[in-house]
């Protein structure tokens, strides 16, 4: 009965930018295990351990905010129910409440 509807072109777009951050991300963890567990390199050991925990740290905010960032475009896909009657009736009744107090203040000036 609840049953949720998707705009299917936004929700396709939310998927594929979501399976592109991910592969991002996934390529950033790979850079921080290659840099760290580096053995033919001029650096000293300790600062491919720190490169490689910055990535690391790197990739999983990214992660994140991928996934925050999907779950925002999920939301703008979903089609929303219009509630027009219900719109239409309030601003008629506002529309009345104008024409009553305009009606109201040339009732007291003409007196």
């Amino acid at each position: 009965m609840n049953e949720v509807k998707f705009d299917m072109g936004k929700r396709s777009r939310a998927y594929k930018s979501c399976g592109l951050r991910m592969i991002v991300a996934l390529y950033i963890c790979y850079l921080a295990f290659k840099i760290s567990s580096a053995e033919d390199t001029s650096m000293s050991k300790t600062l491919c351990w720190i490169i490689g925990g910055v990535f690391m740290v790197a990739s999983v905010a990214f992660i994140i905010y991928s996934r925050k960032r999907f779950l925002v475009d999920l939301d703008a896909a979903k089609i929303k129910d219009d509630n027009t009657a219900d719109d239409e009736t309030v601003e008629a009744e506002a529309a009345e409440e104008e024409d009553s107090t305009e009606s109201d203040a040339s009732e007291s000036e003409t007196v």
